[in-house]
Parts: C-alpha cells; sequence; structure tokens
C-alpha cells in the first residue's frame, strides 16, 4: 500500500510539472546553432512572381526562395542593355514579400530602361549558388518631381549654345550612344583651352520655355523644401569642371534675357574628377534664391570649365554629359 501511494505522488509530480510548462516561455535567447555552425541547404530555390512588368503602371517584382538558416543574401538585378544595377540586401531564412520586391528603381546609375533584366542570387557562405533568373520589364517606372528636361526631344530654340572662342569639339550636343542615364539622349560636352586660354570650354543655356511654361515648373516655392536634381557623366579626367546657374526673371520681362537676368549658383562647382553617372541633388536655399526668385527660374545654365591652374601645356580635352533635370519637393530625388 505504502508503495502504491508513493507511485502515485511521483506519477502526479511528473503530470504536474509537465503539465504546468508553458511552451510559449520555453524560447531561448541568442542565435539558433543551426544558424551559427549548420551548413547551408536550399530548400526551395529562386522563384520570380511574372516574367514581364510594367512599372509605369504600379506592378512590381516579387521574389521568393528559402533556406534551412538565415543567411546574408543579395539579389542583384541587372539591365541587359542599360547596364543599370538594383541590389536587394538582407539576412533572413526566406526571401518573400516582405525583403525581395523590386519597384523598379535603380542602385547605381543609369536608371533601367524597356529591357530584359537578369536576376541573380548571391549567398556568400554558399558559394556558387546558380539560382538566376529574369523579368522583362515593358514600363519603366515613373520617377516623382517636376522634369526640366531630360533632353530626349530636340530642344529647338529652347537652347542657346555657347562656343564662342571656347573650342567645343562636334562631339558636343545631345548623343544617344547608349550611355544616357535616363531615356536614349543626354547631353554632351568635349572642348579645349587651347587657343584663348579664358577658362572656359562652353555653355548652353536651357531655357525654361523647354518645358512648355514660362517658368520653371516646380512642385514648392519654399527654397529649403525645393530641391534642385540632376546626373552628370564623368570619365576621371582631373582637369574638367562643371558649373550649374538659375536664371531668375529679375527684370520681370517673361524671358530669359542674358546679361539682365540675375544668376544663382551653388558654391563649389563639380570638379570631374570620378568615373560613370553620379546623382546631385540640393536644396535651392543653398543656392541663396528666395521663394519669389525660385517662382520666376527662366533657364538653367551649364557650363563646362577647364582648370588652367591644373593643366600641361598644352591644356587637355575636358569633357562631361548631364542628364535629366528635374525638381523634387521636401527630399532629394529617390532612385
Amino acid at each position: 500500500m505504502k508503495n502504491s501511494i508513493i507511485t502515485f505522488l511521483f506519477i502526479s509530480l511528473v503530470v504536474t510539472v509537465f503539465s504546468t510548462c508553458d511552451h510559449d516561455t520555453d524560447q531561448f535567447d541568442g542565435p539558433n546553432l543551426v544558424d551559427r555552425f549548420g551548413e547551408f541547404q536550399l530548400l526551395e530555390p529562386l522563384a520570380i512572381n511574372r516574367t514581364t512588368v510594367d512599372f509605369s503602371a504600379g506592378e512590381d517584382v516579387r521574389m521568393t526562395a528559402r533556406f534551412n538558416k538565415s543567411v546574408n543574401f543579395t539579389i542583384q538585378l541587372t539591365g541587359t542593355e542599360s547596364g543599370a544595377v538594383k541590389l536587394i540586401t538582407g539576412f533572413d531564412n526566406a526571401l518573400d514579400e516582405t525583403n525581395a520586391i523590386w519597384t523598379g528603381g535603380t542602385t547605381e546609375l543609369p536608371f533601367f530602361r524597356e529591357e530584359l533584366v537578369e536576376v541573380e542570387l548571391l549567398i556568400p557562405e554558399a558559394g556558387p549558388l546558380n539560382q538566376t533568373g529574369s523579368v522583362e520589364i515593358v514600363g519603366t517606372k515613373t520617377y516623382e518631381g517636376s522634369l526640366f528636361t531630360d533632353f530626349e526631344t530636340p530642344p529647338l530654340d529652347n537652347i542657346f549654345f555657347g562656343n564662342f572662342e571656347f573650342e567645343l569639339n562636334n562631339n558636343t550636343g545631345r548623343r544617344n550612344d547608349g550611355l544616357a542615364a535616363e531615356g536614349n539622349w543626354y547631353y554632351n560636352f568635349e572642348g579645349t583651352d587651347n587657343v584663348v586660354p579664358n577658362f572656359f570650354a562652353g555653355l548652353i543655356d536651357i531655357k525654361s520655355t523647354i518645358t512648355g511654361n514660362t517658368y520653371a515648373p516646380i512642385p514648392t516655392t519654399v527654397p529649403e523644401e525645393l530641391y534642385f536634381n540632376t546626373f552628370i557623366y564623368a570619365d576621371g579626367g582631373p582637369h574638367g569642371i562643371a558649373v550649374i546657374q538659375f536664371v531668375y526673371d529679375s527684370n520681370n520681362t517673361g524671358a530669359f534675357e542674358d546679361g539682365q537676368d540675375a544668376t544663382f549658383q551653388i558654391a563649389g562647382d563639380y570638379p570631374l574628377n570620378w568615373v560613370g553617372w553620379r546623382q546631385f541633388s540640393h536644396t535651392m536655399a543653398e543656392v541663396g534664391m528666395t521663394e519669389e526668385q525660385v517662382s520666376k527660374i527662366v533657364a538653367i545654365r551649364v557650363l563646362l570649365i577647364s582648370d588652367m591652374n591644373s593643366q600641361p601645356n598644352p591644356p587637355l580635352q575636358v569633357d562631361f554629359g548631364i542628364d535629366y533635370l528635374t525638381f523634387t519637393a521636401g527630399k532629394p530625388l529617390e532612385l
């Protein structure tokens, strides 16, 4: 009888302990051992939810995959014609709608075009993974802001070309050689100062009428909130400088009048010492313009300057490209 009582009490204790155990509180802190020491396994391969995408219609691209552990991953999307690159990175055990959606933007200029895009999943600790796919863009992303010009249409008399004695060569002008940051066209400057060393190589005055309006269309008149954005292409040459000026209709004639209207420019200019396209964004408050002045921008002037203080003798050629001049409100243009 005594042994039966002891056995009954022991079983009751075991049942009580296990029945009162709260599984929700059994979670442990710290990384999963598999995450730290387990060998990577691909449980579900890379999948892409569509074969074509129209970003202009609000569509997106979603990618999925599943792993046995959380890992650092990169999804690299590369335009086969433009060379544009979008990188999506994270640390997780799966790709899904929370971490692997592409809405058409780019990480490295240029913008994507209507083209075939190669998709590759990269996981460093997995070594060669061979998880690839593709998607075709049939409509590109629509970016926010007010476009001033992207040079996609002939400017006609809305651009004044200033060569004078500045020695711009025949490569200066609208170009569609495959290098455009956006669309098919950009504006290229090339020139030297080897005849008249006057520090300039040329300029263009782009009148606001290129937008179809008397003054540049802007999304806000608050200079601190109004951003000017543009893309500039450089080849790494050490002697070129780009300058951008904003022309204000100071005499209220409703037209650009060289030598009469006031000009403003951001301090520091743009030394052309990098390779490829680069975005530049700044507020119009940094330029020093008031609310009234930004509401009457009648032209944007773009200059190519040869830095004669650094040039050898005779001076070397300088050049740069410019594309997609646009204004945004509240923040710089997001790629």
